[in-house]
């Protein structure tokens, strides 16, 4: 039970071709209140550090090259919460961009002089050269 909503926390879990995503937590975003688009606050999650996830030694082999798309929340306590693949790639490449994504340091969005939760889209792009 979330402390300070009263509502029953869940655990969300998307399958995706080829491996398993935790998605977060989902209806009360950990107690941290609503979760706004970027278009409702007054100043936008800020990026600080933004790791690139490495090529596993499958994918490199396979010559496998794209974007990873994750749709998340940045958190109103400063973290990266309920991940969703929208576009994925096999050889855990989906799994490297997503343990890259909980590595992000922000500074979260405000709106009515507070910090607030906000909808991200992230892209990781996979190229060889």
């Amino acid at each position: 039970m979330d402390q300070v909503s009263g509502r029953a926390k869940r655990e969300i879990w998307a399958t995706v071709p080829g491996s398993l995503v935790v998605a977060g937590l989902g209806g009360s975003n950990r107690g941290e209140g609503e979760t706004f688009p970027g278009s409702q606050v007054e100043q936008r999650a800020r990026v600080l550090f933004k790791p690139e996830p490495t090529y596993t030694e499958e994918a490199r082999r396979n010559q496998i090259t794209g974007t990873v798309m994750l749709r998340v929340v940045f958190a109103s306590n400063g973290d990266v919460v309920q991940i969703r693949a929208v576009h994925t790639l096999p050889y855990g490449l989906t799994e490297r961009a997503i343990a890259a994504a909980r590595q992000i340091k922000f500074v979260p969005a405000v709106k009515g002089g507070r910090p607030v939760s906000m909808f991200m889209q992230l892209e990781y792009n996979f190229n060889l050269y």
